[in-house]
């Protein structure tokens, strides 16, 4: 148990109210605020919001690829800490770099299709192309990257509380390993 009250499972840090609030601003963000109140702040907010949440969300497709099979799962921080400085990286690329922004606007778009087949299917409408999101160059994103401090203090805490509570199970309540 955490001091939460519940046993981390994999991928239970995308569960943080911090990470669920990242997750509403960035949707909101970019599809409402932007559109009510273009600004160089909310370009910044959907990267800090960004950045907040995506190592976790990495931590946990990793967690829900590799730690199914653990008979006692305890959340990585040594993964979360590659999320954070994969992030940091890809993310910068995109700031600095055209053609790496082309990459993502493109990944990006590839993601968001099925949801726009998905709709103009149910509205029998002709099924859409992929088409690549909007994305910015800019080098002043670059300010947002102290964001990933999020992500980290989220991740260490989760990983060092279930340590401690772990420790703290009774060897008499602890499954013996089969002979």
């Amino acid at each position: 148990m955490t001091s939460t009250g519940a046993k981390p499972f994999p991928a239970s840090g995308l569960l943080h109210p911090a990470v669920l609030l990242a997750v509403v601003l960035l949707v909101l963000n970019d599809h409402v605020f932007k559109a009510r109140w273009p600004s160089w702040w909310t370009g910044k907010l959907s990267d800090v919001a960004g950045l907040a949440m995506f190592p976790l969300l990495l931590q946990a497709l990793w967690e829900q690829a590799f730690q199914r099979r653990v008979r006692e799962f305890y959340p990585s921080f040594p993964v979360l800490v590659g999320a954070v400085v994969l992030t940091g990286l890809c993310f910068g690329a995109t700031k600095l770099s055209s053609d790496a922004g082309d990459a993502w606007r493109w990944a990006l778009g590839a993601l968001q299709w099925p949801f726009y087949a998905l709709r103009a299917g149910l509205a029998g409408a002709r099924i859409p192309a992929v088409r690549p999101t909007m994305h910015t160059v800019d080098v002043t994103d670059l300010l947002t990257l102290p964001s990933l401090c999020i992500p980290l203090w989220l991740g260490w805490r989760r990983a060092r509380v279930a340590r401690e509570e772990g420790a703290r199970i009774p060897a008499h309540e602890q499954s013996s390993p089969p002979p």
